[in-house]
């Protein structure tokens, strides 16, 4: 198969639905020779921030000198952005030469009657990669929930969970607490735990799990210096220095603060990670589609928020450190778009609605009725187009915010022609 045919195969069985459970895993694991066994790991659950932190501390440990691996998801423009080693994404040749192996096991299961879901397989690549690499540390951020993700097959070193709000409740359970009973399932007996500060309901939960428990602001202090336009800086008392990430909101110093104390535990069990690394690390942290600022005059910010949590604190940090924006959005149809569009439609001069590239996608004229009572709105046929009519509207000195879902930055960094090599 090319890698087109690949991309085809794996993407049809992801059209096949979502199943939870780890049987399936360990045994397609199994028979490729375990190499999830073949390097050690870091796991983070959590709702929203798991993946900058997950970035965080792959750039620290890089910068400490080790063969790293970070497996995140989903992709913003190509599936490769998924895995990495040493912050070089997973080559053709790699890809389709392990596809091939893993769709060899797959195609042996589904003929005993076991299927393989889309998650499920690439995360076999990617441990396949890491092993076939030599990585010595890998970064595991979690798919959805954590006690049945096909990443919990892992023994990681520490775990991490970042803030948990309402999020897949047709999945993971109608309440907070039965949310964080599936995000808690990470957390292995003997193994530090790191999470973030949390609602009540969550941290009783968590604190059930575990009595090695670290809360990122109680057992280890930080505080935020400052946050603006250029990045977040913090103090924290788990290694006794200012540290920079150049990632724009007050929520990532929270994120920043907890990668740190998931490092120190991880000099605990013996990691070297010296002083610069940190240092480096986070100010070289990337990942792109976070409040990213890709373009001046106007200013053009991409962010992928599609959660009513998530809405809130960046509606909330774009309005403080940017004042009202242009807006442009986009959601899918099984996001709870009434909140959504409350938090983005408050600070919005004018908001251009578009349907985004996705199957799953809600239309813009849909959309565009959630926005009616807090701004102006106007449809649009494209992407393109909007950002046309934005940048009329935002003139050279404006901001124009493009957000609403994974699909949109995606498509946006594709159509803005964002660097490569951010991605």
């Amino acid at each position: 198969m090319d890698r087109r045919e690949v991309l085809e195969w794996l993407f049809a069985q992801e059209a096949s639905g979502i199943k939870f459970g780890l049987e399936n895993t360990k045994e397609l694991l199994k028979r490729m020779g375990n190499p999830h066994e073949k390097f050690k790991s870091v796991h983070i659950a959590g709702t929203n921030g798991k993946g900058s932190v997950s970035a965080m501390t792959e750039s620290v440990l890089r910068e400490s000198g080790y063969i790293t691996g970070l497996y995140t998801s989903p992709h913003l423009v190509d599936f490769s952005e998924r895995i990495r080693v040493c912050g070089e994404k997973i080559s053709d040749s790699e890809f389709l030469e392990l596809a091939e192996d893993v769709k060899y096991h797959a195609d042996k299961m589904l003929s005993e009657s076991k299927k393989l879901t889309f998650f499920e397989l690439t995360t076999a690549i990617a441990f396949a990669h890491f092993a076939r690499c030599g990585v010595e540390i890998a970064v595991i951020e979690v798919g959805m929930g954590g006690r049945l993700d096909s990443t919990n097959v892992i023994s990681p070193e520490v775990c991490a969970i970042t803030p948990i709000s309402m999020e897949h409740a047709e999945f993971l359970g109608d309440t907070l607490a039965k949310i964080a009973a599936e995000k808690a399932g990470i957390i292995k007996p003997g193994i530090p735990v790191v999470c973030s500060k949390q609602p009540d309901d969550v941290i009783k939960v968590i604190r059930s799990k575990t009595d090695m428990l670290i809360v990122a602001g109680e057992n280890s202090k930080f505080e935020i210096i400052s946050s603006d336009s250029n990045g977040t800086e913090i103090f924290s008392d788990a290694v006794g220095m200012n540290l920079s990430v150049p990632l724009i909101g007050s929520y990532q110093g929270d994120n920043c603060a907890l990668a740190v104390i998931m490092l120190r535990e991880l000099m605990n069990r013996g990691f070297y990670i010296p002083d610069e690394a940190f240092l480096r690390g986070l100010q070289n942290t990337k990942w792109p589609g976070r409040l990213e600022t890709v373009s001046f005059n106007p200013r053009i910010i991409i962010d992928c928020t599609h959660t009513p949590a998530g809405a809130e604190v960046v509606a909330s940090e774009v309005k403080r450190i940017f004042g009202n924006v242009i807006l442009i959005f986009g959601i899918l149809k099984d996001k709870d778009v009434k909140t959504v569009a409350e938090k983005f439609g408050a600070i919005s001069e004018k908001a251009f609605i578009v349907t985004p590239d996705s199957k799953r996608a809600l239309s813009a004229e849909q959309a565009s009725k959630y926005f009616e009572p807090y701004t102006k709105v106007q449809i649009c046929p494209s992407l393109k187009c909007a950002i046309s009519a934005a940048k009329e509207n935002a003139g050279s000195n404006g901001t124009i915010l493009i957000t609403g879902s994974l699909y949109m930055a995606g498509e946006a960094m594709e159509v803005l022609n964002v660097s490569e090599s951010i991605l």
